[in-house]
């Protein structure tokens, strides 16, 4: 990927040092009140680079807040923009996504989940282990864990597997809070929450498969 997409561009300063809290409390202060699109919103965050954007999208399943029909829609955003970040591209999203409506009310839940997180978060996040953002290739491959972890959003399992969208969000949410904090170890981090949600997901469907067989063979 080119420089420059996520961080300021070339030959600018960086932006003053900012807590992913008060950008949060400034979102909900400019909503106030109103219904915003998802394209409102990437305009607003982007300021601050799409790994805001994309975190903001992943919160609500980082907690039990049920929040009916954004796993699906957020998980395709996420999608979406990691696959443009794996390929090197500014990340943008097609017309039809950036009508899709959040209002205040959702948006509220969502910042409160998120005023909780980051700032436990902020307490330990630091600049640090900044080769695992900033060697070639791996804001790419970072962009490959957001592609996996919005995949595993979109499966359509929460009723029956707990935790499905939890684990997965949270893997999001440390990818992206490592690049906007400049930390490595968040990056890292992220990685290893993701392969876990995989094999968690790989070990339920196997249990899944291995009940139908049996039930099969019963029933035969």
């Amino acid at each position: 990927m080119s420089p420059g997409i996520l961080d300021p561009p070339l030959g600018e300063p960086a932006p003053p040092a900012r807590r992913l809290s008060d950008d949060l409390r400034a979102l909900l202060a400019y909503a106030d009140g109103r219904t915003l699109t998802l394209g409102e919103l990437e305009t607003i965050l982007q300021g601050r680079g799409f790994a805001l954007f994309i975190l903001l999208l992943s919160l609500p399943f980082c907690a039990p807040i049920v929040i009916p029909g954004l796993s699906i829609p957020f998980g395709i955003v996420i999608t979406f923009l990691g696959l443009r970040i794996v390929f090197g591209r500014k990340p943008q999203l097609p017309g039809f996504i950036l009508h899709k409506k959040v209002t205040f009310k959702v948006l509220e839940k969502i910042v409160a989940v998120g005023l909780k997180l980051c700032v436990r978060m902020e307490k330990i996040a630091r600049p640090r282990m900044e080769f695992l953002r900033v060697w070639p290739g791996m804001i790419n491959l970072i962009g490959v864990g957001l592609v996996s972890g919005g995949i595993q959003l979109l499966l359509p399992l929460p009723p029956l597997i707990p935790l499905s969208n939890t684990i997965p969000a949270i893997s999001v949410v440390l990818l992206t809070a490592g690049l906007i904090e400049r930390d490595g170890v968040f990056v890292l981090a992220g990685y290893f929450v993701h392969i876990l949600g995989w094999v968690s997901f790989a070990l339920m469907f196997g249990d899944v498969g291995e009940a139908v067989r049996q039930l099969m063979h019963r029933l035969i």
